[in-house]
């Protein structure tokens, strides 16, 4: 009888360590995924922060048409 008990609680045990193994998986890929959203949200800002940037020179006068051209070309292809 004592024998059964323990099994018992031996496959509980085993059971209840599966749910916390799956439950930190889970875990792990979603701060993955969120990690990844992030990067792509931050490279997105700096595109256009550097547009802006270089709009702002060419409307100035600071670089010619071919620089901005050459600027957005590059800034666009990253």
């Amino acid at each position: 009888m004592i024998t059964i008990i323990y099994i018992l609680i031996l496959l509980i045990l085993i059971f209840v360590a599966f749910i916390g193994f799956k439950a930190a998986s889970t875990g792990i890929e979603a701060k993955q995924r969120n990690k990844y959203n992030k990067e792509i949200k931050g490279t997105k800002k700096n595109i256009s922060k550097d547009l802006l940037r270089l709009s702002k020179l060419y409307k100035n006068k600071a670089i010619t048409k071919q620089e901005f051209e050459k600027g957005k070309k590059k800034i666009l292809d990253n």
